[in-house]
């Protein structure tokens, strides 16, 4: 399947729906250093180029499988996620300041997929990605119903500065 495509191949042809797997994922560079490969990427997008404006749209899912060490663990893990992906790339550099730049003369969705899922990745990648630590020195992490119930029955000490200083100021009258 052809994923490279020029201005005058989208002009010809300006809605496509694409879906297939990519291959070749051996070469592909990962901006997390957590990610050792990319073992299998599949999607479903609609390409759709808008002529007045040179830019092409895509809308779609991506779906993926990577290889990485668990940045909790240290393990080595397999991570599946999908990516909804809505997101507009122009050929006009002067057209819109939030639209994507196409740099060379080439829409490449296969280099487009791999820029979506770098952008995508959790910082800290792993499969047990709640908190690390529930308590530390001096301190428990509450749920809001915890924290609510703790407090309820506490008094404000401001309260109690507030009491003295009309009392001290009462003595002193």
């Amino acid at each position: 399947m052809k994923l490279s495509f020029t201005k005058q191949q989208l002009s010809k042809n300006k809605h496509q729906e694409l879906k297939g797997d990519l291959d070749n994922l051996t070469d592909v560079v990962c901006t997390n250093s957590l990610v050792k490969s990319i073992d299998y990427v599949n999607f479903d997008i609609d390409l759709d180029y808008i002529e007045s404006i040179q830019t092409v749209r895509a809308t779609g899912v991506i779906n993926y499988t990577l290889t990485a060490i668990d940045a909790r663990t240290g393990k080595e893990i397999k991570y599946s996620d999908y990516i909804d992906w809505d997101d507009e790339y122009s050929f006009d550099k002067d057209i819109d300041s939030t639209n994507n730049i196409i740099l060379k003369n080439e829409f490449d969705l296969f280099d487009y997929i791999i820029e979506q899922i770098n952008i995508n990745l959790p910082f800290n990648l792993s499969l047990t990605n709640d908190i690390i630590n529930k308590d530390g020195f001096g301190w428990t992490l509450l749920s809001e119903e915890n924290f609510e119930t703790e407090n309820q029955n506490k008094v404000d000490p401001r309260w109690e500065k507030l009491d003295e200083f009309i009392k001290d100021k009462q003595n002193n009258n």
